[in-house]
């Protein structure tokens, strides 16, 4: 195989995780452009770097490493009106959004020969998208695992590959599901600390050096989103959509199916969608 970062790379989704992993890559000295719905205008920065029309994008790119939202945004890359299904040329896509396990089966399945599906989620929010040092959980053949490992290192610092197609993607779904438990657990403990006669920076510091340490209460200051309330649109909505995706490929799991596992599932979507607001912090 040639190697990878000599092909010509396409960043699919320019949002909060997609814009500065181009940068990244551009800082490389890639042949690498960006590409989003959203207008020329907003990515001034980029210059030539972000390509507006979605067909130019696709056929100037060998490799396509989607970061859009979802799964209904992933159709509309991959089938939608000049989509990357519709090229002739060989391309190479790489799934790094979240999405059901069950969901890329079937994207593979409608995949033409021609391009290559390979899932390699990420998870380290937007702080490691900018330092270039997020996790990705890789689901290919080894073969296609060495080769493209070369990109993924310069976006991330721990690559993991988990085997063939379909298990990178469950990993990311299982570890998400567990980032939402933390979430929920992290925003409610905050907004009942002054009932205990704490306030949450004390209890910060307790969490941190203590067995309540998570990576989300490790990070409370440094991600961006840390004290959003719910809204489909934000990072707290997309964790509702990660819980689900998760929630998809549970049910089609060999998992044994038990109402306690149904009852804990519902709660966490609940906490999401009424978190607590963190009281004021110094």
């Amino acid at each position: 195989m040639t190697n990878i970062l000599s092909k010509k790379i396409g960043i699919a989704g320019c949002g909060s995780m997609g814009f500065p992993m181009l940068q990244v890559l551009i800082r490389k000295n890639l042949e690498v452009t960006g590409y989003d719905v959203k207008a020329k205008s907003f990515f001034e920065l980029l210059g030539n770097k972000f390509v507006e029309d979605k067909k130019r994008f696709i056929n100037s790119s060998e490799v396509i490493v989607s970061v859009v939202r979802d799964s209904s945004e992933t159709d509309e890359l991959c089938m939608g009106k000049n989509g990357i299904f519709e090229s002739a040329d060989p391309i190479t896509l790489i799934i790094c959004s979240t999405v059901s396990p069950n969901y890329l089966k079937k994207l593979a399945k409608q995949s033409p020969q021609n391009i290559s599906i390979i899932d390699a989620p990420m998870s380290g929010a937007p702080i490691k998208a900018r330092e270039g040092s997020l996790t990705f959980m890789v689901g290919t053949d080894g073969n296609t695992f060495r080769w493209v490992k070369p990109l993924l290192e310069i976006m991330g610092r721990d690559i993991i590959y988990l085997g063939e197609f379909g298990k990178g993607m469950a990993g990311k779904v299982l570890n998400n599901f567990v980032a939402a438990c933390s979430v929920v657990a992290v925003r409610h403990v905050l907004a009942e600390s002054n009932g205990f006669g704490l306030n949450p920076d004390e209890l910060v510091k307790v969490l941190n050096a203590s067995s309540g340490k998570t990576w989300f209460s490790e990070g409370l200051f440094d991600i961006e989103w840390a004290q959003e309330v719910y809204s489909k649109s934000n990072t707290i909505g997309i964790l509702e959509k990660d819980v689900h995706s998760y929630l998809d490929g549970y049910v089609y799991s060999k998992t044994n199916k038990h109402l306690w596992k149904k009852n804990f599932h519902d709660a966490i979507l609940d906490g999401l969608k009424n978190i607590p607001k963190i009281p004021e912090m110094n």
